[in-house]
């Protein structure tokens, strides 16, 4: 995408003095994008390291849930065995 700038540099002078007002309007509204874009971008990384961090904190969470259903299991086990009486 063309800047303001390259756009206009191809123009003569009096299409320039012309249509100073746009230019300067279209200036202003680059810079605008232009601060607008870094913003997005810093705010999409931002958002990347947290999903990052979500995903990381969901896999512990899944780990741990299946050490704890493990180890209920083997507790079940046991109390199920101590309290059938022996053949």
């Amino acid at each position: 995408m063309k800047t303001v700038e390259e756009l206009v540099s191809g123009w003569t002078p009096e299409e320039k003095e012309e249509f100073k007002d746009l230019i300067q309007e279209c200036r202003e509204r680059e810079k605008k994008l232009i601060q607008s874009s870094r913003a997005c971008k810093e705010s999409l990384i931002q958002l990347t390291e947290s999903l990052i961090s979500l995903v990381s904190g969901s896999d512990e969470i899944r780990k741990r849930t299946g050490r704890l259903a493990d180890d209920l299991f083997g507790m079940y086990l046991q109390l199920y065995r101590s309290r059938i009486p022996p053949s």
